[in-house]
């Protein structure tokens, strides 16, 4: 079942001669329980795409569906609160709230919607990403790699249609950035969690299940064939 789609989906800044077209014309359908990276160089459009796609950003021209809903069709209250509960986000600066510990961290989104954590889930999440013994442990009491581990399980936690991960191993070395890859791989298949990861890196990215490559705002190839 197909839970990601753009269709034509452009962002232009600046006009006439200074127009930038960071994204122009981009087709992309993600499968559910999918793990996808999208590789490209620096300016090549493969950030605003992930900004287009969890919808904190609007294009220039074009639509995304997400779980079958067209989100651009929704008001600014709407998005937001489709987003949070149906987007997970994981970027390269975790954003943890430095005074909550890590299971106040992981629960917090939830929280901030008037929800109830699904404890029992949460608890598997954290066992799966080998945190349980650091559940009480402030931000400031953890290394990078454990900082992001606890940043994919807020993600997580909200059973998200689709995680959306920009440059998740940007700020960690390559032993640690290998790590983090093979925990977004399993909790891609213990979930079956789609997950779109954006990355600069050709070795990590050859660990998902299909590479899509982004140059100058246009996709030029989708699972290595030639678009």
């Amino acid at each position: 079942m197909e839970i990601l789609k753009t269709e034509n989906l452009k962002k232009y800044y600046g006009k006439d001669t200074g127009r930038v077209k960071a994204l122009d014309g981009v087709n992309l359908s993600v499968e559910e329980g999918e793990f996808a990276a999208v590789v490209g160089t620096s300016g090549s459009g493969k950030s605003t795409l992930l900004h287009m796609l969890g919808g904190l950003d609007y294009p220039t021209e074009g639509k995304v569906f997400v779980a079958g809903k067209d989100i651009f069709s929704l008001n600014e209250t709407q998005l937001t609160i489709f987003r949070r509960r149906n987007i997970g986000f994981v970027f390269q600066n975790n954003n943890l709230v430095p005074v909550l510990n890590v299971y106040e961290n992981i629960v917090l989104p939830i929280e901030l919607d008037g929800e109830e954590p699904d404890k029992a889930y949460v608890d598997e999440i954290i066992r799966t990403l080998g945190m349980e013994e650091k559940r009480y442990s402030l931000p400031n009491q953890l290394s990078g790699g454990q900082q992001q581990r606890v940043a994919i399980a807020r993600a997580l936690a909200s059973k998200p249609s689709i995680l959306l991960a920009d440059e998740p191993t940007g700020n960690l070395d390559s032993k640690t950035s290998q790590e983090v890859l093979g925990l977004l791989k399993l909790t891609n298949s213990r979930f079956s969690q789609t997950i779109v990861m954006i990355t600069h890196s050709e070795t990590l990215a050859q660990l998902c299940d299909r590479i899509i490559r982004i140059e100058d705002g246009k996709i030029v190839k989708s699972g290595g064939e030639d678009l």
